[in-house]
């Protein structure tokens, strides 16, 4: 792989893994443009290079969720109105549905992730679902959102697995529509967001291993890695300013466009 390559895919993997416009729609779209399809290894570089933006952004979210864990579990059945208790106790069950449909996902649809008009039906629905989301959202924060509501993203954050679907942008916009502030549905979307890219990855180098190495230098994998981080950590901050002045529903043009676009190809 070329440089070039490495530090374009790093550039578009922090853009479109946190604003709502669907990380692996973009990567569909650019295998059929370029030809070029990444190793494993550097996909995963590029998620570990988003990961590493979300965890700065959000390390006293993080700090505070992982010191509450345990305090989290044994207030499950009593209830809680600690904001990190309650977020761990939301994150946990946010990921039953996301990994129940992921799972069921990989074994019955995987043949539909390299389909541009499977990718263009989910841009589609993406832009539907940010235009509706104008104006919404309530008063709740993290501590006083009913648990059901982890169900309600993690369901969410499961149907992103198919392409087009933008993981946050459906996250935010079920948190918005469940009562959240907008700003606390998307920090809690983000925080959500990092044990199912970690399931997800773990899961792929599981099935994948024998060729994940194949074609990846040094070189290239931190370059990557690095344009990956330093794009995801600008895409997030510029998104929760966004969310925050009720903007969110902006990125829908620009997925109705490209949607359309994929399904006149």
């Amino acid at each position: 792989m070329e440089p070039a390559i490495a530090l374009l895919l790093g550039i578009v993997q922090g853009l479109t893994e946190w604003l709502p416009v669907s990380s692996s729609g973009h990567l569909v779209i650019f295998e059929h443009l370029s030809g070029v399809r990444p190793p494993l290894f550097f996909n995963i570089a590029l998620h570990l290079g988003t990961l590493l933006a979300a965890g700065w952004l959000l390390r006293t979210d993080i700090a505070g969720a992982l010191r509450a864990t345990p305090a989290a579990l044994r207030a499950v059945r009593t209830g809680t109105t600690d904001p990190d208790e309650r977020t761990v106790q939301l994150v946990l069950l946010a990921s039953i549905p996301t990994a129940i449909i992921g799972f069921s996902f990989d074994a019955f649809a995987s043949g539909w992730l390299g389909s541009l008009q499977i990718t263009g039906v989910g841009l589609l629905v993406t832009a539907g679902v940010l235009w509706l989301s104008r104006g919404r959202g309530g008063t709740l924060d993290v501590a006083s959102v009913p648990l059901v509501v982890g169900l309600w993203m993690g369901l969410a954050q499961g149907l992103a697995v198919l392409p087009g679907l933008s993981r946050s942008g459906l996250t935010i916009a079920a948190g918005m529509a469940a009562g959240m502030r907008p700003v606390a549905a998307a920090r809690l979307s983000f925080l959500m967001s990092m044990p199912a890219i970690l399931g997800a990855t773990a899961l792929e180098l599981l099935q994948e291993r024998e060729g994940a190495l194949a074609g990846v230098a040094p070189a290239e994998f931190l370059l990557g890695m690095a344009a990956a981080a330093i794009t995801g950590f600008l895409a997030l901050r510029w998104l929760l300013a966004l969310v925050e002045q009720q903007r969110f529903h902006w990125f829908a043009p620009y997925c109705g466009l490209v949607g359309a676009a994929l399904l006149l190809l």
